[in-house]
């Protein structure tokens, strides 16, 4: 726990990581080569866990960062903490809940278009599909709701 927790900086995250690894020990436990040190075996699992946790980290990071970039784009200045505001739950409320779904196992998740069709059941083409046609419809709400501020704002 102690190494995950060095690693992600977040117990919740490092408590995920290490039942992730149990999990998958468990699961390969027929596997086990008795030559082995089963100590180094459990610490190489918990590392690829961690680095497949910093990864949906820095996914989940880098969608938003460009929401804000896309937010910044029409006028807001994103230090204004808007961002909270923007992506809210009454935005992501307006997008049907195929494209909420592939958004969220997608950004937060990481999870491959490939991935996210086996689990919605259609192809990865469609997810794909899903996925623009969520981030264009947040990106409309966002200028639509800054274009409502500027003419408060102004008028």
């Amino acid at each position: 726990m102690s190494f995950a927790l060095s690693l992600l900086g977040s117990r919740a995250e490092a408590e995920d990581a290490c039942q992730d690894m149990v999990v998958q020990m468990l699961r390969h436990w027929d596997r086990v080569d008795e030559n082995k040190n089963l100590k180094s075996w459990a610490f190489t699992i918990l590392y690829r866990k961690c680095l497949d946790q910093l990864k949906k980290r820095r996914r989940f990071l880098n969608f938003f960062n460009r929401a804000v970039a896309d937010y910044a784009a029409v006028g807001q200045d994103p230090s204004e903490n808007r961002l909270q505001e923007a992506i809210g739950e009454e935005l992501l409320s307006r997008l049907r809940p195929v494209e909420r779904t592939c958004l969220f196992l997608w950004a937060r998740e990481g999870y491959s278009s490939e991935e996210i069709a086996g689990i919605i059941g259609c192809s990865p083409g469609t997810v794909r599909v899903h996925l623009f046609k969520a981030r264009k419809k947040l990106k409309r709400l966002m200028e639509r709701g800054n274009e409502k501020k500027v003419v408060v704002s102004s008028g």
